[in-house]
């Protein structure tokens, strides 16, 4: 008797330190998922930052492109506007020099008259006017060398005005090329200046891709992990058998479903990536239910899944829901199928508001729909 006693005692003594180094383990695990998940937090905070300065530095470099661009087309335009004026200016001396040219013989002509005069006469034109034999005579004398002093001083005139037109028309387009070398030059350096910038931001932009490739890495690296721990939790929490009943779905009124399980373009990384569940179409702020009855084994942010509840419905089977704008159970809860849960949102890596649902046997994924009956 007082052996039965002992190994009773003995018994009792084991079973009590073996649950004792469970919930020990069970809460070194929690610890550990809460450090992760805090991690996560971290990095998609530092992801998203980067993801936006990426699409700040590309629309920069779009507007650095098209400024380029408009450069480029300025500097032809006015490169070739100084050509054209160029030409215009060569145009314009030469024919500064033959109206200069014009106008030197003719004065050379005025000056051979004038001395032709003197020669013939020692007193030139007025020894033409005092030979006169008459008055008749005289006037008509008089007449005769005004007409001709006139007539070349008429002439003299137009030759200078025509001269001095063109030398004005040459000197305004003289400075028009001046301001368009001025110009140019501008241009030039403004085409200097948006290249280094370009040159600049994109080697931040090469920066700030590297940064979100190995966050990106991070959070990969940090989920395994998570999944990891959360199997150990699972296995440290998950006893007994299967107590979900038939499963319910999960966002009642919502049927679409967005993004099946399976391989897939993940619409946030567009790489490659296996999905693990169900995203099924649901408005934000909508009622996300228990499929079927359980206990909350988790209620919280939960990385890349944002507001998440899982529910352990014993025999190894666990159902996420993530994504949600709010949560309305926390750890520990015992809910039955239909109870609300959660109100639907875009938490976390999401592009918009909908259900990601997920059914885990033994802390691995399965296919969702034959517990959905779908």
């Amino acid at each position: 008797m007082r052996s039965n006693k002992t190994v009773c005692i003995i018994l009792l003594s084991i079973l009590l330190l073996h649950s004792s180094t469970a919930f020990a383990g069970l809460a070194e695990e929690q610890q550990k998922l809460e450090k992760i998940k805090e991690e996560q937090k971290r990095v998609e905070s530092r992801l998203k930052s980067v993801e936006q300065q990426k699409t700040s530095l590309l629309k920069e470099l779009q507007h650095l492109n098209n400024q380029l661009n408009n450069t480029q087309n300025s500097l032809r335009e006015v490169e070739g506007e100084i050509e054209s004026t160029r030409q215009q200016l060569e145009k314009l001396t030469k024919e500064l020099e033959e109206a200069q040219e014009q106008l030197d013989n003719r004065k050379d002509l005025f000056n051979q008259r004038l001395r032709s005069m003197y020669k013939n006469s020692s007193y030139g034109y007025l020894d033409v006017l005092f030979d006169a034999e008459s008055f008749s005579d005289l006037v008509s004398r008089f007449f005769v060398v005004s007409k001709v002093t006139s007539y070349d001083m008429s002439v003299l005139q137009e030759m200078k005005t025509y001269r001095d037109k063109i030398e004005e028309t040459r000197n305004s387009v003289q400075e028009k090329e001046t301001r368009m070398l001025s110009l140019k030059n501008d241009l030039l350096q403004k085409k200097k200046e948006v290249q280094s910038l370009t040159v600049s931001r994109n080697k931040t932009l090469s920066s700030v891709k590297s940064q979100e490739q190995e966050y990106e890495r991070m959070l990969d690296e940090l989920e395994q992990t998570s999944k990891e721990i959360e199997l150990t939790i699972i296995k440290l929490q998950s006893n007994g058998s299967f107590i979900g009943g038939k499963f319910v779905w999960p966002a009642p009124g919502y049927k679409r479903i967005t993004s099946d399980y399976g391989w897939r373009i993940h619409p946030i990384t567009r790489t490659k990536k296996f999905h693990t569940g169900l995203d099924i179409g649901v408005p934000w702020g909508q009622k996300i239910v228990a499929v079927g009855n359980g206990k909350v084994l988790y209620a919280d942010w939960y990385g890349g899944y944002g507001k998440t509840v899982m529910i352990d419905h014993g025999g190894g089977i666990v159902t996420l829901y993530a994504h949600n704008s709010s949560l309305k159970v926390k750890a520990g809860d015992i809910v039955r199928a239909g109870d609300t849960i959660a109100l639907s949102g875009t938490t976390g890596l999401s592009t918009g508001p909908h259900l990601h649902f997920e059914v885990r046997k033994n802390g691995g994924h399965i296919n969702p729909r034959p517990w959905l009956g779908i």
